[in-house]
């Protein structure tokens, strides 16, 4: 495979394979070190690749492997620069979004691993679920009852505030 071939097959995917490793690294630079890891596991690979595999499939599980990896070896939870963000500009509304924001990521971390990533995946990302059951490995009825638990535990965290 040619510099130019790979560049067109897996270069488009390069803001997914961001989203999905920001959702579950939480720290820009992490998701940017591991979507540059991927692809150069791939071009590594180039010549090796099932032509069978499609491409999002693959860049994603990818993505989301290294991920997996990076959090069994990191000790501290990542920084929440999604609100950094929006505290930077410090108008009344946005201050209030940001809390909000950071309320709703507060009561998603205290769902459990699996709730967690796939109702990011779902909501943050918006993956189809064939997307997902291709990321996550998981059943199609195994999705949809994550994230039915993920929304009523949400539901009902939110009713406690």
């Amino acid at each position: 495979m040619t510099h130019e071939q790979f560049t067109q097959i897996y270069l488009p995917f390069s803001g997914k394979m961001y989203a999905l490793a920001y959702n579950l690294l939480r720290n820009r630079d992490e998701a940017r070190d591991c979507v540059q890891d991927a692809y150069a596991e791939l071009w590594n690979k180039r010549d090796t690749i099932e032509p069978d595999k499609p491409p999002p499939a693959l860049v994603l599980t990818m993505v989301r492997n290294n991920c997996l990896d990076r959090l069994k070896t990191r000790n501290t939870k990542a920084d929440d620069e999604i609100l950094e963000t929006l505290l930077d500009h410090n108008t009344e509304n946005q201050i209030d979004a940001a809390s909000d924001l950071n309320a709703v990521i507060q009561l998603i971390d205290k769902l459990p691993r699996d709730q967690q990533l796939v109702l990011r995946l779902r909501t943050i990302d918006g993956l189809e679920i064939e997307q997902i059951q291709e990321l996550t490995h998981f059943s199609r009825e195994n999705i949809y009852t994550l994230l039915s638990r993920a929304r009523k535990s949400l539901k009902e965290l939110t009713a406690k505030l």
